[in-house]
């Protein structure tokens, strides 16, 4: 145990954060998380319309296709 006027996090090593990615949908953005076969799963959804929150479409960990690159 370690007594200290410090908080935890000032000597605890940092945990590497998860890259997320930003993506435009009808209702808002949605934060996305890159898996490894280039789909995204969704994290949240970002927006001030209510129906936004019941399309199970952009619910969390909802799985979008990756777009087509053109």
């Amino acid at each position: 145990m370690i007594h200290s006027i410090l908080p935890p996090e000032a000597y605890q090593e940092e945990q590497p954060q998860a890259e997320h990615i930003q993506k435009l949908c009808p209702y808002g953005f949605v934060d996305c998380l890159p898996l490894p076969d280039g789909r995204l799963q969704v994290n949240r959804i970002i927006s001030t319309d209510p129906a936004a929150y019941l399309d199970p479409a952009f619910a969390p960990g909802a799985i979008l296709q990756p777009e087509a690159k053109s």
